[in-house]
């Protein structure tokens, strides 16, 4: 008998613990439900997403009328809170996503300013030229640059492009919406045929009004240019103009004997700048070289002849530096002699930039492969397919070395008929490789294919962004 009354007492002591712990659980759980369920009230939620499906319909029936007339509010049960926050914790929560959005913001001006300390700069001083400029902004909006894009021009064109940032900023806005327009009406061709026929006239409407505002159309002439002005002035206008407002350009004109890639050391407002000669193709972002290269006061790859090169050159403003290079005996600001300058002032103190893979001439594809000579500045991995790839940055320097080792005129791409003329690097007779020793020998075309797609690239990416026709 005894033994039986210590297991009751055993068996409710353990029921009781039990009991106790199941009633701890479920009000620990409702407590977990409320504090979510207020959360999720207070944040902003898409109206298809489930838990605003839910809050819709409880709302909806919490308005219902109730046999007297009167509205109750939905509730689980008597005791339980409605699902709306409490007030100090709504307040909270806003501040909490005030707090982060301000914190992003920041974030992301601060990424602009660092982008926008560094750039890439164009010079023109031949109306001409002005194309090839712009094909160069045009690459780096391909290779996705964040950074700064100045062009240089002679303040003599006269070309009254002067707007204001808010004309610029619409004109951009109309730019985008336009594109924006153009890509939608890019459809299969069954969906197109269905739809034209619907809208046959609002098309034609819209059509007119796209032509009737044209961001890319130059602001008025204010004064008509001087009679010695190229032919080419309005097309080089209007491409000025493009720049800006497409490529977010930076127009800077300057006296005419100041256009020069030496004019960037005075250009203090830039912590870092990179001078590119054109016509030339950018073939990867250059961004990481200027944010975070070494600071020097130069940086260029050698040349060919093993001095700076001055179409590839890097440049950190510095106050008085063009002044004290102006005071120097010998020293000329012409665009022709901007290699002797260099090479003169700052020799001893420039950083060298490997020249592959930063700086690639097309005439380097008429070189002979390796396995023919022994090259004059190459290295011994070099090919063009791997130059190709690797590369940044391809000058078209407009010749190719003979075998007499005289300079010879190579028409630029977009003055050459046709790429079937016989200007093009030959195929080579190259000794071929078996198992590590020398086989049949074969014909090596590598060379000659890069060069007829640099070239064939170049032709059609200059119809498309300028609208210039080839001038063979």
């Amino acid at each position: 008998m005894k033994g039986r009354i210590g297991l009751r007492i055993t068996s409710s002591i353990l029921f009781i613990f039990s009991f106790i712990l199941f009633l701890s659980g479920c009000i620990l759980q409702r407590r977990s439900m409320h504090t979510l369920e207020r959360y999720y009230d207070a944040i902003p939620l898409p109206e298809t997403h489930p838990l605003a499906l839910e809050k819709k319909r409880r709302k909806n029936q919490s308005n219902l009328p109730t046999p007297t007339g009167g509205s109750k509010r939905y509730s689980h049960s008597s005791d339980q809170q409605v699902l709306s926050p409490p007030r100090h914790q709504s307040q909270d929560l806003r501040w909490e996503q005030q707090q982060r959005q301000q914190q992003l913001e920041v974030e992301l001006q601060r990424e602009r300013e660092k982008y926008r300390s560094v750039g890439y700069v164009q010079l023109v001083n031949d109306l001409t030229s002005v194309c090839s400029a712009v094909l160069t902004f045009n690459d780096l909006d391909r290779v996705n640059s964040k950074a700064s894009r100045i062009l240089i021009y002679p303040e003599s064109w006269d070309m009254q492009l002067d707007i204001s940032e808010s004309q610029q900023r619409e004109a951009q806005k109309v730019l985008a919406t336009q594109e924006k327009t153009l890509n939608s009406k890019r459809k299969p061709a069954k969906t197109a045929k269905k739809q034209k026929a619907k809208k046959g006239k609002k098309d034609t409407t819209k059509s007119h009004d796209e032509e009737a505002t044209n961001p890319l159309d130059p602001p008025p002439l204010l004064r008509q240019p001087s009679e010695d002005i190229s032919s080419q002035y309005h097309t080089a206008r209007r491409l000025l103009h493009l720049a800006r407002i497409k490529h977010s350009v930076t127009l800077l004109p300057m006296p005419d004997e100041m256009v020069t890639p030496l004019v960037m050391l005075n250009m203090t407002d830039y912590k870092r700048l990179l001078y590119l000669r054109h016509p030339s193709i950018i073939m990867k972002n250059m961004d990481e070289l200027l944010l975070h290269s070494p600071r020097a006061v130069v940086s260029a790859p050698r040349d060919q002849n093993g001095g700076l090169s001055s179409n590839f050159l890097m440049v950190t403003p510095e106050h008085g530096e063009l002044e004290y290079l102006m005071k120097q005996k010998g020293v000329t600001m012409d665009l022709e002699g901007v290699g002797k300058v260099l090479e003169k002032i700052y020799t001893a103190t420039a950083m060298i930039l490997p020249r592959w893979p930063y700086e690639v001439y097309t005439s380097e594809f008429f070189d002979p492969p390796l396995e023919t000579k022994e090259s004059r500045n190459r290295a011994s991995t070099w090919s063009p397919s791997k130059t190709l790839s690797e590369a940044y940055y391809i000058l078209f320097d407009g010749g190719r070395k003979t075998q007499t080792e005289e300079w010879e005129k190579v028409p630029q791409p977009w003055k050459l008929k046709s790429l079937e003329e016989d200007v093009a690097p030959k195929c080579q007779l190259v000794p071929g490789q078996e198992d590590g020793e020398e086989g049949e020998e074969r014909w090596d075309c590598s060379a000659r294919n890069v060069w007829r797609t640099l070239y064939d690239g170049y032709r059609q990416r200059r119809m498309e962004v300028c609208g210039l026709d080839l001038e063979a």
